[in-house]
């Protein structure tokens, strides 16, 4: 201050000189201390020392009031560092003097968004620049093959339980046993769980349009096959067993082939005024919808089959009927599959990532037609048999899917889903064998009927527990808590069924035929069935979570996350279809006896009741370990596999 006003009189300060201070200067408290400069807090030390003739070293001297400034670090020459310029704002000496440029901190990636409506939507993946890209067709292009995918998977839903309904007329006009009837269904689905992990593998490194080509030709032959041989057990299983071929593909490789067209989900931004970016709010954008819709379509086609099934094998021509229709609409899938459903697979890490694509408005649902011979061939040369293989090391590649199909997550997964599937599937290709004979006498329509309960009252559980909702909401307590109840609704399936059929069937053994209906209700039996079937999607709705949690924390970016959820998702298909189909094939034996379906009931309720909990504690405790060796037994699989390596740090 003194300085100051000796500057506004006229008079220049004394130079102020600077002197070093010695070792014993510093005190613990100085060696701690940031370096600053300018005048310091007044302190007591610092007051002792204006006290004093003699200036203490390290003070400035030659001014009336003595500015004093922190000791030097040991070591330091008393030019450093040296003082800024006066002019220059005030910034402590270890910045830097470069000016801030804002702009080095910008990526140099462009983010995209979606269209139209979602034109504030960030896409999850970005796609690349590559039109060829599935997520840069044109909206009609990804639901014609979604169309085409989702049309399959009904087909092979009803190809499934085709015999349920007509496993004793088959018996008796093929001459054989109940239970070799009922291996028409079980060989199958064991069949379609080699078939279904072998088509990953090849889809990997061919791409997955000449494995669908190839499931189809098996598909249209065994069904072909199928309709002229009804009266040759050995012919009609030899169709069926081609039929399973391509039921494991396509149950294998849909959800892959759906999460390479279709953004996962995405991130809406959201603007008020001059504000840039407030919030992020997920949005289901693409992907969810059609997974729900798939699973639907799928559940209701498999158990809903049963019941048109059993009406038309009723008349005159028997089951074979049910082969004559389904070659009729297997004829439109064939032209689906071959015209609409062309290669998904994409290496997004060649194609690379940059500026939006041009054409940013509102994509259309439905192709504008300019039908020329130039778009005709334009359109067919995207459906090539094939046009894709993967590059760098097969082997790898090749190794990723018998890796998720043994991971942690999926083989608990599939000890807490399989045995009430094996159940119900068991006991509705029993259905036939226990009512279509005395003292019941049930029609094959009145067979097929008692799938009633479980075509209408699964559907609605595996939809409404797949929505982004739940998804959002599933946390460990969720978890645990939906076990509980889908196990209390599987016990009480299984339990009701074992105990009631018999039940029933002990009392109408003395009476006369007629009075058999009013001693058992098939409308009862519907219904413990139905909510056998809820509980198992009950079960099967926690599969997907938990698939994506552990992919999400094994995976070092969002293609390998999408890659190993399609890996084990589709190994836990194969590990249940494989043992399935034992249980289908084995069961009539055990429940041929008396109190076969009894006791039968009573074994697979409490023996599920047993594996739940520990299943549910394993989860709850051991959650994150669960998690950690999912990572160890997949492999964590970086791009090396893919190619070209590309650094974290290189997107921009």
């Amino acid at each position: 201050m003194a300085d100051m006003d000796r500057e506004a009189n006229g008079f220049a300060p004394p130079p102020r000189t600077y002197q070093p201070p010695t070792a014993e200067a510093y005190t613990e408290a100085d060696l701690y201390s940031s370096y600053t400069r300018g005048p310091s807090r007044p302190s007591s030390m610092a007051s002792s020392r204006r006290a004093s003739s003699t200036a203490h070293p390290g003070t400035l001297v030659g001014s009336e009031e003595k500015d004093v400034v922190t000791p030097l670090p040991m070591g330091k020459s008393a030019d450093w560092p040296p003082r800024p310029p006066s002019k220059d704002d005030y910034r402590p000496l270890t910045a830097s003097t470069k000016r801030l440029s804002l702009t080095s901190w910008v990526s140099k990636r462009s983010i995209k968004y979606g269209k139209g409506r979602f034109a504030r939507v960030e896409l999850i993946p970005q796609p690349s620049d590559d039109p060829e890209d599935p997520l840069n067709w044109p909206m009609w292009r990804k639901n014609l093959n979604y169309l085409a995918l989702i049309y399959m998977t009904a087909l092979i839903g009803v190809l499934k339980t085709i015999f349920v309904s007509v496993n004793g007329p088959i018996a008796l006009k093929n001459g054989v046993s109940y239970t070799a009837a009922v291996a028409l269904t079980g060989v199958p689905l064991m069949i379609s769980a080699l078939t279904g992990t072998s088509g990953l593998v090849v889809a990997k490194l061919y791409g997955k349009r000449p494995v669908y080509l190839v499931a189809t030709a098996f598909l249209w032959i065994g069904v072909v096959w199928g309709s002229q041989v009804v009266d040759s057990y050995g012919q009609n299983m030899a169709s069926r067993v081609f039929q399973g071929i391509g039921w494991g593909v396509f149950e294998s490789l849909v959800l892959g082939s759906f999460q390479d067209t279709f953004f996962v989900s995405s991130t809406q931004t959201r603007h008020a005024g001059d504000d840039r970016l407030l919030t992020h709010q997920p949005q289901e954008h693409e992907l969810e919808p059609r997974i729900i819709i798939s699973n639907v379509i799928s559940v209701a086609t498999t158990w809903g089959g049963p019941l048109l099934g059993g009406v038309a094998s009723a008349g005159s021509t028997g089951f074979a009927v049910q082969y004559q229709i389904l070659n009729a609409f297997l004829a439109i899938g064939v032209l689906l599959v071959i015209f609409a459903a062309p290669e998904t697979a994409f290496d997004q890490v060649a194609a690379g990532a940059g500026s939006p694509l041009d054409g940013s408005g509102q994509q259309s649902k439905f192709p504008t037609i300019n039908l020329s011979l130039d778009a005709i061939k334009r359109y067919m040369d995207t459906m090539k048999p094939w046009s894709y293989e993967t590059r760098g090391r097969k082997s790898t590649l090749a190794l990723q899917v018998p890796r998720a199909t043994v991971s942690p997550t999926v083989i608990l997964l599939f000890v807490a889903t399989v045995l009430p599937q094996a159940a119900l599937w068991s006991f509705a290709s029993s259905l036939s064998m226990l009512f279509s004979v005395m003292p019941y006498m049930a029609s094959t329509g009145a067979v097929g009927a008692l799938l009633t309960g479980p075509a209408l009252m699964a559907p609605g559980v595996i939809g409404a527990l797949g929505t982004g909702y739940f998804l959002k909401h599933f946390t460990p307590k969720v978890h645990v808590g939906l076990i509980g109840v889908a196990t209390v609704l599987v016990s009480i399936g299984l339990l009701g069924f074992g105990l009631y059929v018999p039940g029933g069937q002990s009392q109408v053994m003395t009476t006369v035929i007629g009075a058999a209906s009013s001693k058992l209700s098939l409308p009862a039996i519907s219904f413990l069935l139905g909510l056998l079937a809820m509980g198992i999607m009950g079960l099967e709705s926690t599969a997907r979570p938990m698939i994506q949690r552990s992919a999400a924390y094994t995976s070092s970016n969002l293609t390998i996350g999408l890659r190993n959820t399609a890996d084990m998702n589709g190994g836990l298909v194969c590990w249940r279809n494989l043992v399935t189909g034992a249980f289908i094939s084995g069961l009539p034996n055990a429940i041929w006896a008396a109190d076969g379906l009894k006791s039968v009931a009573l074994g697979m309720g409490i023996t599920q009741i047993l594996l739940a909990i520990p299943v549910a504690a394993i989860w709850w405790v051991w959650g994150r370990t669960i998690l950690r060796l999912d990572g160890r037994v997949i492999g964590s699989v970086d791009l090396n596999s893919l190619g070209k390596q590309v650094s974290f740090f290189d997107v921009d």
